[in-house]
């Protein structure tokens, strides 16, 4: 990338990009974070998993918006930045027909009562409106079988 006027005026230049380091660190100041889920999630999960065992549709946990959503190609600059860094809860999709998918669902606790979570929130659920799927908002607690095939079969064919 060319570093401007000003630069090549003082006399400074970019390194080639063959120059540039390219060399794969040995190790990385990372550990491995000890839950994977909530509690709450985890309860969630675990029922979600049981109530869709005998029918078609799947669920992935903690999915990406980036890895979910297109952003067209007309999109006013900035609108990825809306989407990246944030995730689903939990994604339903139908395996039938090549694992499309149908229903998102995000557990809401007591973070979704500040202002700042309800304002990602909100953008969340623009989100997922203009890209025609479904966003199910429940409150975050654990849920019997029968009440969570209840509110799934409101969405899904169960």
């Amino acid at each position: 990338m060319p570093l401007g006027c000003l630069a090549a005026l003082f006399g400074i230049r970019e390194k080639p990009a063959a120059a540039r380091e390219t060399r794969v660190p040995t190790s990385l100041p990372l550990n491995l974070k000890r839950y994977f889920f909530s509690r709450d999630e985890k309860a969630f999960f675990g029922t979600l998993e049981g109530v869709l065992r005998d029918t078609p549709y799947r669920v992935f946990p903690n999915v990406r918006l980036d890895d979910l959503f297109e952003v067209q190609k007309a999109a006013p600059k900035g609108t990825r930045n809306r989407i990246q860094n944030k995730h689903v809860d939990f994604l339903l999709v139908d395996a039938r027909d090549a694992y499309r998918p149908v229903l998102a669902i995000e557990l809401d606790g007591r973070s979704h009562e500040r202002v700042r979570q309800q304002h990602r929130d909100a953008v969340k659920d623009v989100a997922f409106k203009s890209a025609g799927l479904k966003l199910l908002r429940l409150s975050s607690r654990a849920y019997r079988a029968a009440e969570l095939r209840e509110v799934l079969g409101k969405e899904l064919r169960l």
